[in-house]
Order: structure tokens, then C-alpha cells, then sequence
């Protein structure tokens, strides 16, 4: 017989498939950005690839805010449900027409799914959890990006253009299937004032009495619906500010730090690194190694806490990057042979998967699920994707002028400062989480 606990585990794979779809979907273009320039029937330019890339951030921005919005007039289930459809009319898109226009209506179709996924999916995980699997199962939806964007760095490079596109087809067609018999969240049910319902899905996601937990579930939405919840309540509460200031900086921390420009252009930059393996085995080789990483990371901010791995991550991804930057520095900017110094490259990028992997990289999407009460996570969530997608899309267009004017080196010791002034503004800002019930914070004693 399943236990509620494997139903908790069961449920959130089920959930994080949507997360390996837009993954996907999102990496898909890097494979082939070289190709998409040299085609003749299309001829791309470097600027035009460029913003095939920020067009799903772009859009993922809008996306973002209307979904925070329906989370909490539809539910959970049925706004994630919307993932599989996107994407499949995208894959559709891209087998029937080649153009420009054509790939600027994928890439506005898979912006639209990713603004979906990553703010509402970790919400769904969030509220099916106990407190003590709570960042185990949000954490887990980093690794799962990065199967999605494995699986396409894997199989990109070696597939013709039509091939690539069949080969994630199936992908949200699974996902859609999957998630038709997956239930509600009880945080939404109590939300909508279907309590027996609640009562009943927290039974089936626990095991024994669920009386004392259905009281306090009970307890905290109700105090938490009971002011209106609109944006004014990020910026007018004080505890709701505090939470949605220490997660714009992680957000920000997180993308600035080079995530969303390494996954991006990940071909581009080996191949200006002079490594004995060819860029196309160097990305597959940094998404798998931080694909485990982020398997240990999703079950250390439980047991750790979550502040001590963010402020680990932030001085990590300093240290990280200085040396990368570094590398490049004597490799463009020098006549020093860099060939002697390719450790550095070498240890700067180990470093960096770990650093990142495990605080930066998968508790943004824990504190976003978790630091917010229920009138306001919705709209937080979807605010929060929103700036990460600006934050993205400023990574990814100044990364192209930083290196024409000035060199790879540059970008990377952009992030070094970014990330050291992160950890040092979330130092005294951060509180820790961990253990604690959705919303419940160290704070609202002294509010």
C-alpha cells in the first residue's frame, strides 16, 4: 500500500514533469544557434539568434503576472495544466513552417508555458508537503530543469532540425495525460472554502491523524485570507515586504550570476575556452554535473536551512567566477600561453555547479512557495518570475556587447560582484525557514 509520504514524492515528480518539459523547450535553441546562422534557408544573424533567445523570457514576464492571477481563481491544477498544451503547439509550429516568424511564435508560445511553471509549480509542491519535505520538494524542481536541459543538449547537436523537434513532441503530450488525475492542493481548497475536500486530499498525502495540522492549515489561511491580497500587500505589510525583498535579491543573485547566459550560450563560451573536449560535450558535461548537484541540494535545505546554503552559494559563486574570469582574461587579453592556466577554467566551472546548485539555484523557488502567505503567494510568485525574467533578459543582451567591446572575462567578473554584494545585502536580511509552516516566519513575532 502507497504511504502518504510516497504520494507527497509521487505527486511532485509528477508536478516537476512540467518542469523538464519548459525546460526543454527553453534549451532547445542552444544546440543549434550555430546552425541556425550557417542555414542558408534561414540565415540567421548572431542578433537575431540573441533575441530568439530573450523572447521566451520576455514573455515568460507576461505570462508570469497572469498566472500568479489565476493561480488563485482557478487553482493550482488547472493553471499548470495549460503547460502541456503550449508546448505541444509550439513542437507543432516548429514541424510545419521554418522561418522567422515561425520561431518567434515557438519560442512566444514556450516564453508563455515557462512563465507557468516556474512560479506556480513549486507552489503545487509546497502545499502538498509537510513541513519537513517541504524544500526536498521544491528543491527537486532544479533538477529537473536541468534533465530538461540535458535532454536537449544531448540530443540537439546530433539530430537534424525536424528529428530535434519530433525527438519533444511526446514530452508535454506525457505531461498533460499525467497531470488530468493529479488532485488539488488542500491550501487551495481551504482558500475557496471547500473544506471537506481539503480534508480529504491532506488525508491522502499523510499517514495517521491529520486533525492537529488540518487546524493549523485551517488556522493560517484563514488569518492570511482575511486581508485583501493584492500587490499593495507585498510593499504595505511589513512581514510580506521582508519576504518579498530577500526574494527579488536571490532572484536577482541567481540570475545575474551568469545561470541564465551559461545555459544559453553554453556552445559559444566553450568554444572560446580552448578545452580539450569539443563546446557541444563541454555543455552536456555542465548541465549532467549540475543536474547532480542538484540532486544532493534538494535534500540539504532541510536539513541544513536554507540561509546558510544561500550565503554559501553567493560567496561560492564569487570565488567561482573570479577564477573563470580569470581564465579568460589571460586567454584573450594576454600573450601568456592560458593553456597552462586551463585548471583554473576547470575548477572555476566545478565550483560554480556547486555553489549555485545548491543554494542559488534551487531555493528560489522554495522561499517564493514558502515565505508568502496564502492571499499573497500567487501574486508574489508571478511578480518574482516577472523580475526574474528582466533579470534574464538583461544577463542575456549584455552579455553579447561585453564580450564584442571587451571579452568573455568581463561577463564573468560582472558576476563575481554581483554575487558578493548578494550574500553580503541577504547576511543580516535572511531568516530561516526551514521547519516552519507556508507563511509562518521567524519575523511576525517581532512585526
Amino acid at each position: 500500500m502507497v504511504s502518504g509520504r510516497a504520494r507527497q514524492y509521487i505527486y511532485s515528480i509528477i508536478c516537476q514533469l512540467s518542469t523538464i518539459v519548459v525546460s526543454a523547450a527553453y534549451s532547445w535553441l542552444e544546440p543549434i544557434t550555430i546552425r541556425l546562422t550557417e542555414d542558408p534557408e534561414l540565415n540567421f544573424t548572431s542578433e537575431e539568434v540573441s533575441w530568439l533567445v530573450t523572447i521566451v523570457d520576455i514573455c515568460a514576464i507576461v505570462s508570469s503576472f497572469l498566472s500568479g492571477h489565476l493561480t488563485d481563481r482557478i487553482g493550482r491544477k488547472y493553471v499548470i495544466m495549460s503547460i502541456g498544451p503550449l508546448c505541444l503547439a509550439g513542437w507543432i509550429i516548429v514541424l510545419c513552417y521554418k522561418s522567422m516568424i515561425s520561431l518567434i511564435m515557438v519560442r512566444i508560445l514556450h516564453g508563455l508555458a515557462v512563465g507557468v511553471a516556474l512560479p506556480i509549480t513549486p507552489i503545487y509542491a509546497a502545499e502538498i508537503a509537510e513541513p519537513k519535505l517541504r524544500g526536498t520538494l521544491t528543491g527537486i524542481s532544479q533538477f529537473f530543469w536541468y534533465l530538461g536541459t540535458i535532454y536537449a543538449f544531448s540530443i540537439g547537436p546530433f539530430l537534424s532540425y525536424d528529428m530535434f523537434a519530433w525527438a519533444c513532441l511526446p514530452l508535454p503530450i506525457i505531461l498533460t495525460i499525467a497531470w488530468i488525475f493529479v488532485p488539488e492542493t488542500p491550501y487551495y481548497l481551504l482558500m475557496t472554502k471547500r473544506d471537506k475536500e481539503a480534508k480529504d486530499v491532506l488525508k491522502y498525502f499523510r499517514n495517521g491523524e491529520i486533525g492537529e495540522e488540518f487546524h493549523d492549515m485551517q488556522k493560517a489561511v484563514s488569518e492570511q485570507m482575511s486581508t485583501k491580497g493584492d500587490w499593495k500587500a507585498l510593499f504595505c505589510d511589513k512581514v510580506e515586504r521582508k519576504a518579498f525583498i530577500i526574494v527579488q535579491v536571490v532572484s536577482m543573485a541567481k540570475c545575474l550570476t551568469g545561470m541564465t547566459v551559461i545555459l544559453n550560450y553554453a556552445s559559444e563560451i566553450f568554444s572560446k575556452s580552448g578545452s580539450f573536449l569539443s563546446a557541444e560535450k563541454m555543455s552536456i558535461l555542465l548541465a549532467f554535473f549540475l543536474a547532480v548537484i542538484a540532486v544532493f541540494a534538494a535534500f540539504m535545505s532541510d536539513w541544513i536551512g536554507r540561509k546558510p546554503l544561500l550565503l554559501v552559494s553567493c560567496f561560492g559563486c564569487f570565488v567561482a567566477h573570479f577564477l573563470i574570469g580569470g581564465y579568460y582574461y589571460i586567454h584573450e587579453k594576454t600573450t601568456v600561453d592560458a593553456s597552462n592556466y586551463l585548471w583554473s577554467l576547470y575548477i572555476g566551472l566545478a565550483a560554480y555547479c556547486i555553489f549555485s546548485g545548491v543554494g542559488l539555484g534551487p531555493l528560489l523557488q522554495t522561499l517564493q512557495a514558502e515565505m508568502f502567505g496564502a492571499n499573497t503567494r500567487g501574486i508574489a510568485c508571478g511578480i518574482t518570475q516577472g523580475f526574474q525574467g528582466v533579470f534574464s533578459i538583461i544577463a542575456i543582451k549584455v552579455y553579447n556587447p561585453v564580450y564584442q567591446h571587451f571579452g568573455v572575462y568581463l561577463n564573468f567578473w560582472f558576476y563575481c560582484i554581483v554575487a558578493l554584494v548578494c550574500g553580503i545585502i541577504l547576511s543580516p536580511l535572511m531568516y530561516e525557514t526551514a521547519g516552519k509552516t507556508i507563511g509562518q516566519m521567524e519575523e511576525k513575532e517581532h512585526a
